[in-house]
């Protein structure tokens, strides 16, 4: 059972798009219902947990998914030995989140909750195991349920907890009941689809091979992780609970558009292990639709943002976190280059130039704690959003380099994309940012939609040829049906 890149991408988007609907809702009822520095204790003890999760997967989720689309046959072997590594190192990983809380002397409460955090954490470790084969099938149907389901899940025990009043720490125990149950249901589905168990099979060969060739997904697992929350990791010592309060929501806003390139990569970046021994010009032409099907998404949705901004915050989150506007505007404009440094680093990844990738992210990431360093005392969160634009900046465009580096990228092509997309979504967000003064925020939103697809129909981006096919595709989905 396989599916397109186009349907893959399609089920994660829809999975992702509910599950981060449901996630922001959730987060907003959380964030409204305990005060401000206790969102900043929640929001950093699941930032600090996260950054272990790379130690736990140490590279392997990869290398399972590109060597098992590259040899189907070997897939039970690679599945059991990956999954067995992912247990040992799993547990190593706890241990090292014992030993760096205490030795960073968090306060009791705060502890309390990474210790939870980190259990969701192994469970979590063992589900990307199987996510990592479907991947290699390219079946993401089985991911994509389980990403619903598992939000709902922490929906319904979060809610439960708020409303009954119980201890913070029932919102870490909210996420960790469907990561166990998670791991359950892909075992189960990884039996009934493709017949592979949960056998104790663990070959040293492989594991050998595994781990060399995971050694650059491991190191640039680590190094993303503490790119993305080296900010977190360094306010929780340098600012208030409160002032990681205030950095939770713009963090949480643009973080929960990210299943879109998230979605994408994990589509395209086994066609691109795969065309890589056989057609590298495919692996160029995939690569440009991917980056013009971002810029037709990214670019409406941070300008779109930026314009609304102010109300958004006031209005849904409350007054209490109105010192979070001015981040958020800045990490929308940094959320551009992250969602396209995305598919860059799983071109680099698929065509065997991690280590590329690797050094990338490090120079980044040095890059990003030395910017922090210098900012956050005198800007405080808005010095971590800074760091943040700069550094995904310097991502993306070395990354884009070096892409071109290794496949036939028409940059032309790029332009043209660019051009088509970018201008009518600055212009939209002009228009909506004036008209915020005047009508409700929510109405300027479907004005800047509907002004949006009007200037992609002018530029060509949409055209009548473009509409009649998706008529008769769904049309003929409806026939199937």
């Amino acid at each position: 059972m396989a599916y397109t890149v186009a349907q893959n991408t399609s089920f994660l988007t829809i999975a992702s798009i509910l599950q981060k609907v449901i996630s922001f809702f959730y987060f907003i009822f959380v964030a409204r219902m305990i005060n401000v520095e206790n969102t900043g204790v929640y929001f950093f003890a699941i930032s600090f947990t996260t950054i272990f999760t790379v130690v736990a997967d140490f590279g392997m989720g990869p290398v399972l998914t590109r060597e098992t689309a590259r040899f189907p046959d070997r897939a039970p072997q690679y599945f059991n030995t990956v999954f067995w590594t992912k247990i040992m190192f799993g547990f190593a990983a706890y241990a090292l989140i014992i030993l760096c809380v205490n030795v960073l002397n968090y306060p009791v409460n705060t502890k309390l909750l990474i210790y939870l955090s980190g259990i969701t954490m192994f469970f979590d470790n063992l589900t990307t195991s199987f996510n990592s084969i479907f991947r290699a099938k390219k079946n993401l149907m089985f991911e994509s349920i389980t990403i619903i389901a598992a939000q709902f899940t922490t929906l319904v025990i979060g809610t439960l907890a708020l409303l009954s009043h119980w201890p913070l720490f029932w919102l870490i125990i909210a996420y960790t009941i469907p990561s166990f149950l998670t791991v359950i249901y892909m075992a189960v589905a990884l039996k009934k689809v493709y017949a592979i168990t949960i056998r104790f099979i663990w070959n040293s060969r492989v594991f050998k091979i595994f781990l060399a060739t995971a050694l650059p997904f491991a190191l640039a697992g680590i190094i993303g992780r503490l790119y993305s929350y080296s900010d977190s990791l360094l306010m929780s010592k340098m600012l208030t609970a409160k002032e990681l309060g205030w950095w939770s929501v713009p963090y949480k806003i643009t973080f929960a558009f990210q299943f879109i390139p998230v979605a994408l990569s994990a589509s395209v970046y086994p066609v691109f292990s795969g065309l890589f021994l056989t057609d590298k010009t495919a692996i160029a032409s995939l690569f440009e639709k991917s980056w013009r099907y971002l810029f037709a998404i990214i670019f409406p949705l941070a300008f779109g943002l930026i314009a609304i901004a102010d109300p958004v915050i006031r209005h849904i989150f409350g007054a209490q976190y109105e010192p979070s506007i001015t981040a958020m505007r800045i990490l929308l404009v940094s959320l551009i280059f992250g969602f396209l440094a995305l598919i860059t680093g799983a071109l680099l990844n698929g065509t065997n130039k991690q280590k590329i990738q690797t050094s990338l992210i490090s120079v980044a990431l040095a890059l990003n704690i030395g910017l922090n360093l210098w900012l956050l005392p005198e800007f405080g969160i808005n010095g971590a959003a800074i760091s943040a634009l700069v550094s995904n900046m310097l991502l993306c465009i070395a990354g884009f380099y070096f892409s071109l580096r290794q496949v036939p990228i028409q940059v032309k092509n790029i332009l043209v994309s660019l051009q088509q997309t970018l201008w009518p979504a600055v212009g939209m967000g002009i228009v909506v940012y004036l008209l915020s003064f005047k009508i409700h925020y929510l109405v300027t939103i479907v004005v800047g939609g509907t002004m949006y697809i009007g200037l992609l129909y002018y530029t060509q981006v949409i055209n009548k040829e473009l509409i009649v096919t998706v008529m008769e595709k769904i049309k003929l989905k409806k026939r199937v049906v």
